[in-house]
């Protein structure tokens, strides 16, 4: 449960669904819409970190600034993610509803 912002939520935003260590870049099969600015926090079996999502690009490698639940996108990480870490919001970026 995302306890950070206490929002309650239950379900996670999104999930891990490959990584790319060399340019960090994990790519996100998302559960609810997302924008550039927003905090998240990655957690799995053995990863934990919070970041901010910066410079997201969808499936044709295009910069977006969101992305809606459904949508496969990709951002680079802080940290090594791992394929079924959970992404959860924590914080959404100023003026989001």
């Amino acid at each position: 449960m995302c306890e950070e912002c206490g929002c309650g939520h239950t379900d996670p935003s999104g999930e891990v669904t490959h990584f790319y260590g060399k340019p960090m870049v994990a790519v996100v099969k998302l559960a609810e819409a997302m924008k550039n600015g927003d905090m998240i926090k990655v957690e799995g079996a053995t990863t934990e970190f919070t970041m901010t999502v910066q410079g997201m690009r969808n499936e044709q490698e295009q910069e977006i600034d969101e992305a809606a639940a459904g949508e496969l996108v990709a951002f680079k990480t802080p940290e090594v993610a791992r394929p079924g870490d959970k992404i959860w919001l924590t914080m959404r970026e100023a003026g989001s509803e």
